[in-house]
Protein backbone atom coordinates (compact mmCIF):
# COMPACT_ATOMS: atom_id res chain seq x y z
CA UNK A 1 0.00 0.00 0.00
CA UNK A 2 3.13 2.22 0.48
CA UNK A 3 4.48 1.91 -2.69
CA UNK A 4 0.64 2.40 -4.38
CA UNK A 5 0.51 5.77 -2.13
CA UNK A 6 4.08 6.66 -3.17
CA UNK A 7 3.26 6.37 -7.03
CA UNK A 8 0.14 7.98 -6.95
CA UNK A 9 1.26 11.07 -6.25
CA UNK A 10 4.54 11.02 -8.46
CA UNK A 11 3.32 10.30 -11.56
CA UNK A 12 2.32 12.37 -14.51
CA UNK A 13 -1.28 12.38 -14.02
CA UNK A 14 -1.20 13.28 -10.58
CA UNK A 15 -2.97 17.36 -11.56
CA UNK A 16 -5.19 16.18 -13.58
CA UNK A 17 -8.89 16.22 -12.80
CA UNK A 18 -9.65 12.79 -11.06
CA UNK A 19 -13.10 13.00 -12.85
CA UNK A 20 -11.43 12.24 -16.16
CA UNK A 21 -9.22 9.57 -14.40
CA UNK A 22 -12.71 8.01 -12.48
CA UNK A 23 -14.53 8.10 -15.49
CA UNK A 24 -12.26 6.48 -17.31
CA UNK A 25 -11.82 3.79 -14.88
CA UNK A 26 -15.31 3.54 -14.08
CA UNK A 27 -15.98 3.02 -18.03
CA UNK A 28 -13.36 0.56 -18.73
CA UNK A 29 -14.97 -1.61 -15.93
CA UNK A 30 -18.48 -1.17 -17.28
CA UNK A 31 -17.67 -2.46 -20.42
CA UNK A 32 -15.62 -5.42 -18.86
CA UNK A 33 -18.95 -6.46 -17.00
CA UNK A 34 -21.41 -5.51 -19.97
CA UNK A 35 -19.39 -7.03 -22.75
CA UNK A 36 -18.66 -10.26 -21.34
CA UNK A 37 -15.70 -11.47 -23.37
CA UNK A 38 -12.03 -12.82 -22.83
CA UNK A 39 -10.90 -10.98 -25.60
CA UNK A 40 -12.69 -7.68 -23.78
CA UNK A 41 -10.70 -8.37 -20.55
CA UNK A 42 -7.51 -8.99 -21.94
CA UNK A 43 -7.97 -5.75 -23.97
CA UNK A 44 -8.65 -4.09 -21.06
CA UNK A 45 -5.33 -5.22 -18.97
CA UNK A 46 -3.35 -3.96 -22.10
CA UNK A 47 -5.19 -0.77 -22.40
CA UNK A 48 -4.85 -0.09 -18.63
CA UNK A 49 -1.01 -0.90 -18.27
CA UNK A 50 -0.54 1.09 -21.59
CA UNK A 51 -2.10 4.32 -20.22
CA UNK A 52 -0.12 3.56 -16.26
CA UNK A 53 3.34 2.82 -17.94
CA UNK A 54 3.04 5.42 -21.27
CA UNK A 55 0.79 8.57 -20.24
CA UNK A 56 1.35 8.48 -15.91
CA UNK A 57 4.92 7.40 -16.58
CA UNK A 58 4.65 4.53 -14.42
CA UNK A 59 7.24 1.33 -14.12
CA UNK A 60 6.08 -1.34 -16.06
CA UNK A 61 7.09 -3.81 -13.64
CA UNK A 62 5.48 -2.04 -10.81
CA UNK A 63 1.48 -2.69 -12.47
CA UNK A 64 2.80 -5.93 -14.06
CA UNK A 65 3.46 -7.53 -10.12
CA UNK A 66 -0.07 -6.20 -9.10
CA UNK A 67 -1.79 -7.52 -11.52
CA UNK A 68 0.10 -10.58 -10.98
CA UNK A 69 -1.14 -10.68 -7.45
CA UNK A 70 -4.21 -10.18 -7.98
CA UNK A 71 -4.20 -12.76 -10.63
CA UNK A 72 -3.18 -15.48 -7.99
CA UNK A 73 -6.23 -15.15 -6.27
CA UNK A 74 -8.48 -14.92 -9.55
CA UNK A 75 -6.90 -17.76 -10.69
CA UNK A 76 -8.19 -19.51 -7.27
CA UNK A 77 -11.62 -18.63 -8.21
CA UNK A 78 -11.46 -19.67 -11.33
CA UNK A 79 -10.55 -23.03 -10.53
CA UNK A 80 -13.14 -23.25 -8.29
CA UNK A 81 -15.58 -22.36 -10.89
CA UNK A 82 -14.18 -24.72 -13.02
CA UNK A 83 -14.29 -28.06 -10.82
CA UNK A 84 -17.40 -29.80 -11.15
CA UNK A 85 -17.97 -32.23 -7.98
CA UNK A 86 -20.83 -34.78 -7.87
CA UNK A 87 -21.47 -38.36 -7.05
CA UNK A 88 -22.67 -39.25 -10.53
CA UNK A 89 -19.81 -40.22 -12.99
CA UNK A 90 -20.30 -37.12 -15.73
CA UNK A 91 -21.27 -38.03 -18.93
CA UNK A 92 -19.03 -35.40 -21.25
CA UNK A 93 -15.77 -34.07 -19.69
CA UNK A 94 -12.88 -33.05 -20.80
CA UNK A 95 -11.16 -34.52 -17.52
CA UNK A 96 -12.34 -36.82 -14.89
CA UNK A 97 -11.41 -38.66 -11.86
CA UNK A 98 -12.94 -40.64 -8.79
CA UNK A 99 -11.77 -39.52 -5.15
CA UNK A 100 -14.01 -42.59 -3.37
CA UNK A 101 -17.34 -41.80 -3.78
CA UNK A 102 -16.85 -38.56 -5.26
CA UNK A 103 -16.09 -37.20 -8.99
CA UNK A 104 -14.17 -34.27 -9.82
CA UNK A 105 -14.27 -33.50 -13.49
CA UNK A 106 -13.29 -30.44 -15.84
CA UNK A 107 -16.03 -29.49 -18.31
CA UNK A 108 -16.27 -27.39 -21.25
CA UNK A 109 -18.47 -24.70 -20.72
CA UNK A 110 -17.23 -24.83 -16.75
CA UNK A 111 -13.98 -23.82 -18.20
CA UNK A 112 -14.99 -21.06 -20.68
CA UNK A 113 -17.18 -19.43 -17.63
CA UNK A 114 -14.35 -19.79 -15.36
CA UNK A 115 -11.88 -18.07 -18.35
CA UNK A 116 -14.72 -15.78 -19.34
CA UNK A 117 -14.96 -14.89 -15.15
CA UNK A 118 -10.98 -14.69 -14.57
CA UNK A 119 -10.54 -12.20 -17.62
CA UNK A 120 -13.40 -9.54 -17.05
CA UNK A 121 -12.50 -9.80 -13.40
CA UNK A 122 -8.86 -9.10 -14.24
CA UNK A 123 -9.59 -6.51 -17.11
CA UNK A 124 -12.01 -4.47 -14.02
CA UNK A 125 -8.80 -5.23 -11.41
CA UNK A 126 -6.77 -3.49 -14.04
CA UNK A 127 -9.00 -0.20 -14.62
CA UNK A 128 -8.92 0.21 -10.77
CA UNK A 129 -5.24 -0.57 -10.51
CA UNK A 130 -4.78 2.47 -12.56
CA UNK A 131 -6.89 4.61 -10.82
CA UNK A 132 -5.18 4.04 -7.24
CA UNK A 133 -1.41 4.63 -8.90
CA UNK A 134 -2.47 7.67 -10.62
CA UNK A 135 -5.02 9.10 -7.85
CA UNK A 136 -3.74 9.90 -4.21
CA UNK A 137 -6.35 9.80 -1.50
CA UNK A 138 -6.79 13.64 -1.32
CA UNK A 139 -8.03 13.74 -4.65
CA UNK A 140 -10.40 10.95 -4.90
CA UNK A 141 -12.25 12.28 -1.45
CA UNK A 142 -12.24 15.77 -3.42
CA UNK A 143 -14.15 14.32 -5.97
CA UNK A 144 -16.79 12.64 -3.70
CA UNK A 145 -17.17 16.01 -1.99
CA UNK A 146 -17.87 17.12 -5.48
CA UNK A 147 -20.56 14.27 -6.47
CA UNK A 148 -22.12 15.42 -2.84
CA UNK A 149 -21.44 12.14 -1.08
CA UNK A 150 -22.16 12.22 2.53
CA UNK A 151 -19.10 13.99 4.68
CA UNK A 152 -19.39 11.58 7.30
CA UNK A 153 -18.33 8.31 4.78
CA UNK A 154 -15.95 10.20 3.04
CA UNK A 155 -14.28 11.33 6.59
CA UNK A 156 -14.42 7.64 8.20
CA UNK A 157 -12.97 6.65 4.42
CA UNK A 158 -9.88 9.17 5.23
CA UNK A 159 -9.47 8.61 8.87
CA UNK A 160 -9.13 4.77 8.23
CA UNK A 161 -7.03 4.81 5.42
CA UNK A 162 -4.93 7.16 7.63
CA UNK A 163 -4.59 4.31 10.27
CA UNK A 164 -4.05 1.83 7.79
CA UNK A 165 -0.51 3.30 7.44
CA UNK A 166 -0.08 4.37 11.01
CA UNK A 167 -0.76 1.14 12.29
CA UNK A 168 1.14 -0.93 9.53
CA UNK A 169 4.68 1.55 11.11
CA UNK A 170 3.42 0.37 14.30
CA UNK A 171 3.18 -3.61 13.32
CA UNK A 172 6.37 -3.15 11.90
CA UNK A 173 8.41 -1.50 14.81
CA UNK A 174 6.79 -4.41 16.98
CA UNK A 175 7.60 -7.52 15.35
CA UNK A 176 11.21 -6.11 14.48
CA UNK A 177 11.45 -5.78 18.32
CA UNK A 178 10.36 -9.16 18.98
CA UNK A 179 12.52 -10.88 16.10
CA UNK A 180 15.38 -9.03 17.47
CA UNK A 181 14.59 -10.78 21.11
CA UNK A 182 14.29 -13.98 18.92
CA UNK A 183 10.23 -14.16 19.64
CA UNK A 184 9.34 -15.95 16.35
CA UNK A 185 12.00 -18.76 17.18
CA UNK A 186 9.32 -21.32 17.34
CA UNK A 187 5.77 -22.54 16.55
CA UNK A 188 4.57 -21.80 20.42
CA UNK A 189 6.78 -18.89 20.92
CA UNK A 190 6.01 -17.66 17.52
CA UNK A 191 2.44 -18.01 18.16
CA UNK A 192 2.68 -16.32 21.82
CA UNK A 193 4.14 -13.07 20.49
CA UNK A 194 1.27 -12.87 17.26
CA UNK A 195 -0.96 -12.99 20.39
CA UNK A 196 0.85 -10.13 22.20
CA UNK A 197 1.84 -8.02 18.64
CA UNK A 198 -2.31 -8.14 18.27
CA UNK A 199 -3.22 -6.66 21.55
CA UNK A 200 -0.46 -4.01 21.64
CA UNK A 201 -2.31 -2.86 17.76
CA UNK A 202 -5.41 -3.04 19.45
CA UNK A 203 -4.44 -0.35 22.02
CA UNK A 204 -2.20 1.29 19.95
CA UNK A 205 -5.26 1.84 17.71
CA UNK A 206 -7.43 2.71 20.85
CA UNK A 207 -5.44 5.56 22.12
CA UNK A 208 -4.54 6.90 18.80
CA UNK A 209 -8.05 6.98 17.80
CA UNK A 210 -8.66 8.73 21.79
CA UNK A 211 -5.56 11.38 20.96
CA UNK A 212 -7.29 12.03 17.07
CA UNK A 213 -11.01 13.05 19.10
CA UNK A 214 -9.26 15.29 21.35
CA UNK A 215 -6.92 17.24 18.82
CA UNK A 216 -10.19 17.45 16.57
CA UNK A 217 -12.29 18.46 19.09
CA UNK A 218 -9.56 21.28 20.87
CA UNK A 219 -9.64 22.73 17.55
CA UNK A 220 -13.30 22.88 16.84
CA UNK A 221 -14.71 20.06 14.96
CA UNK A 222 -17.92 20.35 14.50
CA UNK A 223 -19.06 17.34 12.43
CA UNK A 224 -16.93 18.47 9.19
CA UNK A 225 -13.31 18.13 8.16
CA UNK A 226 -12.70 21.41 5.95
CA UNK A 227 -10.08 21.60 3.48
CA UNK A 228 -8.46 23.55 1.46
CA UNK A 229 -9.85 23.23 -2.02
CA UNK A 230 -7.76 21.98 -4.70
CA UNK A 231 -7.18 23.11 -8.55
CA UNK A 232 -6.99 20.62 -11.43
CA UNK A 233 -6.33 20.74 -15.25
CA UNK A 234 -8.46 19.03 -17.78
CA UNK A 235 -6.73 16.61 -20.11
CA UNK A 236 -8.12 16.71 -23.19
CA UNK A 237 -5.70 13.87 -24.85
CA UNK A 238 -7.33 11.29 -21.89
CA UNK A 239 -10.56 12.04 -23.43
CA UNK A 240 -9.37 10.80 -26.72
CA UNK A 241 -7.61 7.66 -25.37
CA UNK A 242 -10.77 7.23 -23.67
CA UNK A 243 -12.56 7.46 -26.94
CA UNK A 244 -10.11 4.84 -28.11
CA UNK A 245 -10.55 2.64 -25.77
CA UNK A 246 -14.38 2.40 -25.72
CA UNK A 247 -14.23 2.00 -29.80
CA UNK A 248 -11.81 -0.63 -29.39
CA UNK A 249 -13.56 -3.01 -26.18
CA UNK A 250 -17.12 -2.36 -28.67
CA UNK A 251 -15.12 -3.96 -32.05
CA UNK A 252 -13.45 -6.80 -29.49
CA UNK A 253 -17.04 -7.52 -28.69
CA UNK A 254 -18.18 -7.64 -32.42
CA UNK A 255 -15.43 -9.66 -33.66
CA UNK A 256 -14.28 -12.55 -31.20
Amino acid sequence: MQIIDRYSYCNRLRTVDPAQKAGLAILTLALCLVLDRPAVGLLAVLWMWALACWRAGLPAPLFGRLLLAEGFFLLLAAFGVALTIGNVAPVASLWRAAVGPWWLSFSRASVESSVALATRALGCTAALNFLALTTPLTDLTDLLRRMRVPSLLVELMTLIYRFVFTLLESLIRIRSAQECRLGYSGFRRGTASAAILAGHLFWDAYLRGKRMQVALDSRGYSGELRLLPLTYRGDSELIWLGAGLCATLLLARVLV
